[in-house]
């Protein structure tokens, strides 16, 4: 008798605990229906939907924004052509940072030529390890005089290369054998130009592997080509150094 009771008390257990568990089932379930509810999903859309409209109005103001802010830009430009100065990339800079360099200053009449223009030399060469040509020379500039500035008489003269920038820019940078970061290296040189003797010219980057014309071998003696070289005095070395060949590099960007 009392193991019949005892069974009757195991088999209630189970019945209570199988309730309890659909109970919990049908409980879940319908956290899972909710999740999936239309109306959840429709709610859902429409914050993502006013979400995205107000991105887009933003985007719109932003834009107008700009417009204006470029129309105003322009007009200053056009107003005041020094304001275009603002768009000017600078490249290397200037004071004690780049070293103004040309042909050597000279009255005599066997020194009445060479290079016509100025370089900007870099602070930060990069040296070549042959001697260059005792002919076309590469010298420091100081100003003459004190027109430019009291006191500017006989002081070694800085330099800059700058770029603008919205447009497209190819550079020859000289004393250099590669770009300066964001720069495309379009090819490697020798700084060459006519003789200090012979007529102006100007400073030109030759590609480190020239090619020539055939059947040019004859010397005639017209308009020659030497690998200029640096001279040490307002050209300060270091960092450059006397009568090395000077490189150059043609950049792009």
């Amino acid at each position: 008798m009392a193991f019949i009771v005892v069974l009757q008390l195991l088999l209630y257990f189970n019945l209570c605990l199988m309730d309890e568990s659909r109970e919990k089932n049908e409980r879940h379930g319908s956290k899972r229906l909710l999740l999936n509810d239309p109306d959840a999903i429709n709610n859902r859309l429409n914050n993502l939907e006013k979400s995205l409209q107000q991105q887009q109005a933003t985007i719109l103001q932003q834009q107008a924004r700009i417009s204006q802010q470029e129309t105003t830009i322009h007009q200053l430009v056009q107003s005041n052509p020094q304001a275009a100065s603002v768009y000017a990339i600078i490249v290397y800079f200037s004071t004690k940072k780049g070293y103004a360099a040309g042909q050597e200053y000279y009255y005599t009449t066997n020194r009445f030529g060479g290079p016509s223009n100025m370089l900007c030399l870099p602070k930060d060469p990069e040296l070549s390890n042959r001697t260059g040509s005792s002919s076309s020379r590469l010298y420091g500039t100081e100003f003459e005089g004190n027109n430019f500035a009291p006191g500017s008489a006989n002081e070694d003269v800085p330099c800059a290369l700058c770029r603008s920038s919205n447009t497209s820019s190819s550079v020859m940078i000289p004393g250099r054998k590669s770009c300066y970061s964001g720069w495309k290296r379009d090819y490697l040189g020798i700084l060459a130009s006519n003789c200090y003797s012979c007529k102006a010219s100007s400073y030109i980057c030759v590609d480190m592997n020239p090619e020539f014309i055939a059947g040019g071998e004859r010397s005639n003696d017209n308009n020659l080509l030497y690998a200029t070289s640096m001279k040490c005095g307002s050209l300060p070395c270091p960092p450059y150094h006397n009568d090395l060949e000077v490189y150059c590099v043609i950049c792009s960007k």
